[in-house]
């Protein structure tokens, strides 16, 4: 609305023709921005049969919404046939929709300029105006009400496979939100010296551009696709760096020896955090301290070789072959920080920080050809002893506490996490001879679910996690595939984080990974836009599109006694007593002319080879075995805790707590910035909350912006 200021005004009408379905919780985010009316055209169901309707959201949110019978573009060539303009047909085709009030005729189309002598040529008794002109005065009075989302098929293509058409774009523009939304924000606005303005204008910018719903979607040219995913990198890219950023100002005041541990969430709550940390060799165990003397066990997943290089050589060449291999500060990829000459060794000391901060590396230098200058020496680089520790870690609301390994008394092994993985997920693969629009199966499919192989590897077995990785090789139209699925388990938490990786070798197909459910199902619930929706198993369809039941779900999809955490926008379906989740589908084309599943072409025939999306590919999620506390355990698995070393001289471990949000966990932040914030009751019940100071009363399914 900003940008439309800047070219004379913004037009306060709500104008989605073209969505590929429309979120239940729109009018009220239209009603938030001060817009009372909409324009629609897709995913309007069959109820609807006049041209204006209410549309109400979940939280009760009204507004007046115009349908657009025919679409948007309904009078866009009746200026085409020479001379004067006949009306009668136009009208009559339309009457039904209106009966008896004015009919809109929407004149025009994509990428199709203002007709020339436009308003020259329509006849006296028609009026040329805007959509503001044409809703000024629309009335909800005696008009049908429509709850929630519409992704009916009934009277236009739904076009539904958009969702997992070039499943790239989603989990890139995934990790962008995140990343700005709830690391870089929240961070900069507690902890970051000055707000950058400038950078987060730059990153949503980048956001708004993908907005486009040919650009999200996928259904665009291969060429358009490549610069959505630039531009979700840099969006990402801004984002990690300001929060990056923010934690190096917390580490600030945490001692050098020890770890600053952040928590993004606005509740008190532990994650497993993985640390680098120097220790003797001659500690059998680690433990981390925290700021109030107890301490948590760790377990250890890797040591790393200290001794990094070595070579006998004169003392002459002893200063030349140091200065080949020093740039600056860097050596060997590490920061130099001292050296020792002990019997016939000269030994350069590197870490991952400079340890001192600063130092005299020319003097450095000096000093090691002065002591190598006459006999043979063995120069060696050497880093300290390094562990890679994993530990369960509760941090603040929002903030920060810091820990320091210290030596363990003891070497006691608990048993760890350990559920039957084996039967948890079934991949499935078959053709697609559909387009970036719709899917659909190509005749004879067959589809391949059993692999030619199979083997299960126990990767790590500790206390705190658990890590197994299944291998299986299927045959995809003669092409050895070789898929590897993790299965995740870490102590205290109640679901298994999976991922499958492939490479993916071949052309039009769909490959889902499915996961079984604990009973019967004959509904869903999906989390989307600021709601849960509940979805039946049959879609309305219509208007020569096939009706399939794959739906959209944000964090998380539950039905049949389970849930599925997700990373970002996931196509699902219930089908029989699994749940099938889209990992790729690979099209070639945007639209295809003949498709099987759709009578009317969707866009321009074009070639995508590139949304084959050839190559290495990942997908992951996480398997909940039940139907409770689901947005918790989405916040849990989506924000990882952040960590980084300590920075400061002081010796005294602390910690900090930001904003708290404090009531029932079904009421989530979702933005914070400098004396404002984003709070949403994603719940049915009313509830009342605390957050930064405030008692704040939420309605069911509200979105509430306050001052902080």
């Amino acid at each position: 609305m900003r940008r439309a200021e800047n070219f004379g005004s913004a037009m306060r009408i709500g104008y989605l023709p073209d969505m590929f379905g429309h979120v239940a919780q729109m009018p009220q985010i239209l009603r938030l921005s001060g817009i009372e009316t909409a324009v629609v055209w897709r995913g309007v169901p069959s109820a609807v049969d006049f041209h204006r309707f209410v549309w109400e959201a979940p939280d009760g949110s009204t507004i007046v919404t115009e349908y657009l019978p025919a679409g948007y573009s309904n009078a866009a060539y009746i200026l085409d046939v020479p001379g004067p303009v006949d009306l009668g047909p136009f009208e009559e085709r339309f009457a039904p929709w209106f009966r008896g009030e004015p009919v809109l005729g929407m004149v025009g189309t994509d990428h199709m300029p203002l007709p020339r002598d436009f308003k020259k040529r329509i006849p006296d008794h028609a009026t040329v105006g805007t959509l503001a002109d044409y809703l000024v005065d629309a009335s909800s009075e005696g008009l049908l009400r429509w709850r929630g989302e519409m992704r009916s098929a009934a009277r236009a293509n739904l076009l539904p496979g958009v969702v997992s058409a070039r499943i790239d774009l989603k989990a890139a523009c995934a990790r962008a939100e995140r990343w700005l939304e709830r690391y870089a924000e929240p961070l900069q606005a507690q902890y970051g010296r000055e707000w950058p303005e400038p950078f987060l204008a730059q990153a949503w910018t980048r956001m708004f551009q993908n907005s486009a719903h040919d650009s999200i979607c996928g259904c665009s040219a291969d060429e358009v696709s490549a610069q959505v995913l630039v531009r979700y990198a840099e969006a990402e890219q801004i984002g990690r760096e300001l929060a990056e950023r923010a934690v190096a100002r917390i580490a600030a005041e945490v001692p050098r020896d020890a770890f600053t541990v952040v928590n993004p969430s606005p509740r008190e709550r532990s994650d497993l955090v993985e640390l680098e940390l120097v220790v003797p060799d001659e500690w059998e165990a680690v433990e981390l301290e925290l700021p109030d003397g107890s301490r948590v066990p760790t377990q250890e997943i890797h040591r790393q070789e200290p001794h990094l290089w070595e070579a006998r050589l004169t003392g002459a060449d002893v200063p030349l072959v140091v200065a080949r291999r020093l740039h600056g500060r860097e050596l060997l990829g590490h920061v130099l920080n001292g050296f020792r000459i002990e019997n016939g060794r000269a030994t350069l000391e590197v870490g991952d920080e400079p340890d001192p901060e600063w130092l005299d590396v020319e003097q450095l230098v000096r000093e090691v050809t002065f002591a190598t200058a006459e006999g043979e020496w063995t120069l060696r680089v050497v880093a300290r002893p390094k562990r890679t520790v994993i530990a369960m870690v509760t941090a603040p609301p929002l903030g920060w506490t810091s820990v320091r390994p210290v030596r363990a008394s003891g070497s006691e092994r608990k048993a760890g996490p350990s559920t039957d993985v084996s039967q948890l997920t079934r991949i499935v693969r078959g053709g697609d001879a559909g387009d970036s629009y719709n899917y659909a199966p190509p005749p004879g499919d067959v589809l391949v679910d059993t692999p030619i192989d199979e083997g299960r590897e126990l990767v790590e077995d500790g206390p705190l996690r658990r890590v197994e990785v299944v291998h299986r090789t299927y045959m995809w139209e003669g092409n050895r595939v070789d898929t590897q699925t993790r299965f995740e388990q870490r102590a205290g938490e109640p679901f298994v984080r999976i991922r499958v990786d492939f490479d993916n070798p071949c052309d039009d197909q769909r490959v889902r990974v499915h996961v079984p459910l604990r009973e019967p199902a004959d509904r869903s619930y999906a989390e989307g836009q600021f709601a849960i929706v509940e979805r039946g198993l049959e879609p309305e369809g219509g208007y020569g599109e096939v009706a399939i039941p794959t739906y959209p779900a944000s964090a998380f999809v539950a039905a049949g006694g389970v849930a599925v955490l997700l990373e970002h926008v996931t196509e699902y379906e219930v089908a029989g007593d699994e749940l099938a989740l889209t990992m790729l589908r690979s099209t070639g084309l945007i639209s295809r002319t003949q498709h099987a599943w759709r009578e009317d072409p969707a866009g321009p025939a074009l070639p995508i080879p590139a949304a084959q999306l050839r190559g290495p590919r990942t997908f992951s999620f996480a398997y909940h075995p039940s139907v409770e506390a689901i947005v918790e355990q989405a916040e849990r698995y989506r924000h990882p805790f952040l960590t980084r070393p300590g920075t400061a001289q002081a010796a005294e471990l602390g910690s900090h707590s930001g904003a708290v949000l404090e009531g029932d966990s079904n009421v989530v932040l979702t933005a914070f910035q400098p004396g404002r914030a984003r709070i949403v009751n994603e719940s049915a019940d009313p509830h009342s909350v605390h957050f930064a100071g405030q008692r704040l009363d939420l309605r069911p399914w509200e979105i509430r912006s306050i001052s902080t």
